[in-house]
This record gives structure tokens, C-alpha cells and sequence, in this order.
């Protein structure tokens, strides 16, 4: 069972149902009044212990939202009834929380289990029954997929991920099939963020039955030094990954490509771009957005302050966006933008087909957007 116990748990759900009391209801009642349904901007957000929660913006009534977390969080992902969320904590935390898009509620979702942490990252299945989200086996280092009902947050079961580090995890369109980023670094809890393995790490992209946890496909990157982290799926399988390079585990300067696509069945394909791109890149890609109705893939670079797009169907680089510390990236529903966020608060649309943005929908909320974006409707 899920441990939910502790002074200072109950202290934060004390503290986060006492903020839950806040005049929520004005922007929900802004909301009703727009015909047209507007664009939710949901991340994880804050700068420091006492910021840290998350951060929700309205694009039609203009309002914005902080809710308090006790952790900084990473990924955010949607239930399939669009009306909640769960938001992990990022590498080595423990605990996730979940927020309710209707009315703000908010409550600790689950605390893992003894000997274990999280990535920061999980998905829903499409019958919105189940929690799938990467965790590791603190003692060993083994990679980890828990299984959990998506109500009540109930540990149902574990399954390897085949790999250390696992990261970003998604499920495919049959919605049995697990492809997740084993980003191949070993870190420990007593050190910190402290890579402890660069000498011998191994990152793989692998598949993986969620019923049964066999192994389908493993695939592994010529460049060993290349962490595989974050990915997403198109509707025709396709995935798009991202990769970190740790520049300091080699003894060259060449450059390395850091995004990629695969498909089940095939080999991997590494994305060609500019080498000045590649350099302005950092060793460093944050996330990473697929468009379907274009069939543009986005990915983002905070170190680069630069976001990368290909045409996922012919590998062809299409240009790039400047945005300074972005990393948050999504697809409006309506498949017409690109959405980007960064670090000081800044948020801007780009056109899907031409890649231009659309100034007269940047906004600028008071929000320190930290990593991933999600966009939903409201």
C-alpha cells in the first residue's frame, strides 16, 4: 500500500487544503464566459523550495494559478476525462500530486513506496484506469515501471524497464505497448543528482508489453555517452527521442546529434541539422513535441535557448525558434501551434506549418515555467 503517512505530509495536504479555499470560482466563472474553448497551460513551476508547485495559465480569460506542491515537479500528464492531473516530482523525489482542472482542488496523489524514487514522468492508459509512471529500485540502480490505478493511485504492480535511469515512458497507439527512455545514468539519493556511472553507462530505448513486462525491442545509440530522456509518439507510432550527451565522459569535441526517430521494426534515424544549430544545441535537448496534423516534430534546448523543428515523415530540418532558457514545449489541440514556455515567465505560439510566431498571442504571466509543458482545453 501506498505510505501517506508523516508529520510533514500532513503538514503540506494541511497547508495545500487550506490554500484550496482561494477565490478559484472567479476563474472558473471567467472561463464560462468564452464561448470558444481556451487553451490551458499547465507545468510544473517555481525557482526555489518555496515556490515550487504548479503553474496553470488561461489563455482565454487571461488568468493565471499557482499551486503550492512542497516539491519541484517535472512532467505533468492528463487523465483522459481532460478534467485532472498528476505531476511527478523530479529526480530523486518521491512524491506526486494531483489537481483537479474544474474546481483547483488538489491532494498528494502517492508517495513511493520504501527503496524506490521517481523520474519525473508517467502516462496515462487511454481507458484512463491505469497510472504508468518510471521509477528505480533505490539499492540496486534497476529501472523500474510501477503500474497504478489511476483513482486511487494504488500500487498494483512493478515491471523492469530494462534499463537504468529510466525516464520519459509513453504508450503507444495499441495502448499495451511501453516505449520508455532508459537514460543509462546511475544516481543515488545520498548524492544527490551526482552521475555515478559515466565510465560504463548504457541508455537504450526500449519497448515493452505493460500487461506481461516481456522486453519487445531494445535499441542502443553508437554514441554510448548519449542519454536517452525524453520522447513522444505520433499517431502512427513513429517516436521522436531527445538525447543529453555528457561531454564530460569523452575525450573528443566532435559534435553529436541529439534527436532521433524510430519506428517499431526499424532502425533507429538520427535527425540531420546545421552544424551551428547542433553546436547552439549544448549537448542538451529538454523535450520534446510532435505535431500529427503537420507532421512536424518540435524539440527544445534550454542551455541553447533555441527550439529545433524537422518534418517527422522525411527527417528534413525545418528551422528554428529562439526563446531564451526554453524548454517547455506542446501542441495546441487544434493542432494549428506549437506552444512554447520558458524559465522567466514568457509563452509563445508558433504557426505549425510556417514556424512563425503568432505575436499577437505572446503572453508573459508571472509563472517561472520549469521543464514540460502540457496543453489542454477549458
Amino acid at each position: 500500500m501506498v505510505n501517506r503517512t508523516g508529520i510533514t505530509r500532513r503538514s503540506l495536504i494541511s497547508g495545500i487544503a487550506t490554500l484550496a479555499v482561494m477565490p478559484s470560482s472567479l476563474v472558473a466563472a471567467n472561463v464560462r464566459q468564452h464561448s470558444r474553448k481556451s487553451n490551458i497551460w499547465v507545468s510544473a513551476q517555481g525557482d526555489k523550495a518555496e515556490t515550487y508547485g504548479i503553474g496553470l495559465f488561461n489563455s482565454g480569460s487571461a488568468t493565471s494559478r499557482e499551486i503550492p506542491s512542497g516539491f519541484r515537479g517535472h512532467g505533468v500528464s492528463l487523465h483522459p476525462s481532460n478534467n485532472r492531473i498528476v505531476m511527478f516530482a523530479r529526480r530523486p523525489g518521491t512524491e506526486a500530486i494531483e489537481v483537479d482542472l474544474e474546481s483547483h482542488d488538489h491532494r498528494l496523489a502517492f508517495v513511493c513506496k520504501k527503496n524506490r524514487h521517481l523520474f519525473g514522468h508517467g502516462c496515462f492508459s487511454a481507458d484512463g484506469k491505469l497510472l504508468f509512471n518510471t521509477e528505480t529500485e533505490i539499492d540496486t540502480g534497476r529501472g523500474l515501471i510501477a503500474i497504478r490505478d489511476a483513482n486511487s493511485y494504488e500500487l498494483l504492480a512493478e515491471i523492469a524497464s530494462h534499463g537504468i535511469g529510466p525516464h520519459e515512458l509513453k504508450l503507444l497507439n495499441d495502448d499495451k505497448t511501453l516505449v520508455v527512455a532508459n537514460g543509462g545514468i546511475l544516481t543515488h539519493p545520498d548524492s544527490g543528482r551526482k552521475k555515478l556511472n559515466l565510465d560504463s553507462m548504457s541508455s537504450n530505448l526500449c519497448y515493452i508489453d505493460s500487461n506481461s513486462g516481456k522486453k519487445l525491442a531494445l535499441h542502443r545509440l553508437d554514441e554510448t555517452k548519449a542519454s536517452i530522456r525524453h520522447l513522444d509518439v505520433a499517431d502512427d507510432d513513429t517516436v521522436a527521442f531527445a538525447m543529453q550527451f555528457q561531454r564530460e565522459a569523452v575525450a573528443h569535441d566532435s559534435l553529436v546529434p541529439l534527436t532521433a526517430t524510430h519506428r517499431l521494426g526499424d532502425s533507429l534515424h538520427l535527425l540531420k541539422a546545421p552544424e551551428a544549430i547542433v553546436m547552439q544545441l549544448r549537448d542538451y535537448i529538454g523535450s520534446v513535441a510532435i505535431n500529427n496534423k503537420n507532421r512536424v516534430v518540435g524539440f527544445t534546448s534550454p542551455k541553447g535557448s533555441i527550439a529545433v523543428f524537422w518534418n517527422l515523415k522525411n527527417g528534413a530540418f525545418l528551422g528554428y525558434h529562439q526563446l531564451h532558457d526554453v524548454c517547455g514545449i506542446a501542441v495546441t489541440e487544434d493542432q494549428r501551434y506549437f506552444a512554447l514556455t520558458s524559465s522567466n515567465g514568457q509563452m509563445r505560439l508558433l504557426d505549425a506549418q510556417t514556424l512563425k510566431e503568432d505575436r499577437a498571442h505572446r503572453q508573459h504571466p508571472d509563472i517561472r515555467w520549469d521543464n514540460h509543458l502540457l496543453l489542454t482545453t477549458g
